[in-house]
């Protein structure tokens, strides 16, 4: 199937480095990582789609995005209001919703992908769905029947599984996940199927608590599955189980940070215009160094610290670009303003370069 061909956006150049280590990371087909954390107001959907973007309009990566959060912020962000309003309004619209609905009714795996095509971004989404909240029962009543070895349950359990079967035959690159702050049996499904989980943080004590609850879960969720696929009738039914590796930490991206400016010390220097250099607020400082000791010890048992450095980046407060590129429905470094935000866009583009390069990097050697 051939490519679409997207041109670079950024303005920024990919390096011969970066080329290489994009095609390093593509070898062994379509990757899916989810972009998890049960507390809420992190920035995960930003960093979902400008990542995305950044890897589809750059890097010319062939870029999946599922919208699995029933709240469906990233379809807004993607779409806009108009072409959302548009979709909802049909009788039936194709969505995410329509993948887990056939196994509710008794009839097995969707037999197709809804897939649409935002103007902007570079990539393609299945529209997210607030009646997905209704599949939760669904998921957790048949959980209880995965566990026991069942295979109804256990092929409810693995519908995203079967959904990145779909996508790896249409050759997609990277299949993404945009998932609600819970520790729900939507996301357990989701977190069950892909290859990868990043961790999108604010600098708060609540995202160091939401660390350990995800390391706890996830580990109790895979014994349990292991053991309900151990004592199942015919595994063979299910969607190429057999050989499939054990989910990976990929990383974390802390962000939404306030900053201050800070005379130069310790060696530190403003930029060229004499400009103080920016710092984490004092308040931030002591629970910021703490996120590395955090991560390993919860963690662990989920990536090789020996190989791999899960600090993807640091995103600071952008003011109002953020909001800016909502309205436009447009990636934060493709924003269309003068003024303040010349610079504000410059900064975005860096900063998502240098987050999808070691995403890759991260990617290639896990």
């Amino acid at each position: 199937m051939a490519k679409r061909q997207r041109r670079a956006v950024s303005g920024i150049p990919l390096t011969e480095a970066q080329r290489e280590l994009y095609e390093q990371a593509k070898v062994g087909g379509a990757k899916a990582v989810c972009f998890f954390n049960n507390k809420g107001g992190v920035g995960k959907t930003t960093l979902v789609a400008n990542l995305g973007a950044q890897l589809a309009l750059d890097f010319g990566a062939k870029v999946l995005l599922v919208d699995c959060d029933p709240q469906c912020n990233l379809t807004q962000y993607a779409l806009g209001e108009d072409k959302s309003l548009e979709i909802y309004s049909e009788v039936d619209p194709k969505t995410v919703y329509s993948i887990i609905r056939p196994l509710a009714l008794g009839k097995g795996y969707s037999s197709e992908l809804p897939v649409v095509k935002p103007e902007k971004f570079g990539f393609d989404l299945v529209i997210g769905d607030p009646r997905l909240a209704l599949q939760e029962d669904l998921l957790a009543q048949d959980w209880r029947d995965a566990k026991a070895g069942g295979m109804r349950g256990l092929q409810t359990t693995y519908v995203f599984l079967d959904l990145l079967q779909k996508a790896a035959t249409l050759e997609y690159d990277f299949v993404f996940f945009d998932m609600g702050p819970s520790l729900g049996a939507i996301n357990r499904s989701i977190l069950l199927a892909v290859d990868f989980f990043v961790v999108p943080m604010a600098i708060d004590i609540f995202s160091i608590w939401a660390i350990r609850n995800i390391g706890q879960t996830v580990a109790v969720w895979q014994r349990e599955l292991k053991s309900g696929i151990s004592i199942a009738e015919d595994p063979s039914e299910l969607p190429h189980v057999e050989g499939r590796a054990p989910l990976k930490f990929l990383g974390y991206v802390t962000q939404q940070h306030k900053e201050r400016g800070s005379a130069s010390s310790k060696g530190e220097t403003g930029n060229e215009n004499g400009a103080a250099a920016k710092k984490i607020v004092l308040a931030y400082q002591e629970i910021n160094k703490n996120i590395p000791a955090e991560i390993q010890k919860s963690l662990k048992s989920f990536y090789d610290e020996d190989r791999l450095d899960p600090h993807l980046g640091e995103i600071r407060h952008l003011g109002s670009l953020a909001p800016m590129s909502q309205s436009q429905n447009t990636p934060l470094f493709n924003v269309a303003a003068g003024g303040s935000y010349i610079q504000l866009r410059k900064q975005a583009r860096e900063l998502y370069r240098d987050i999808a390069t070691k995403f890759l990097t991260n990617i290639a050697t896990a």
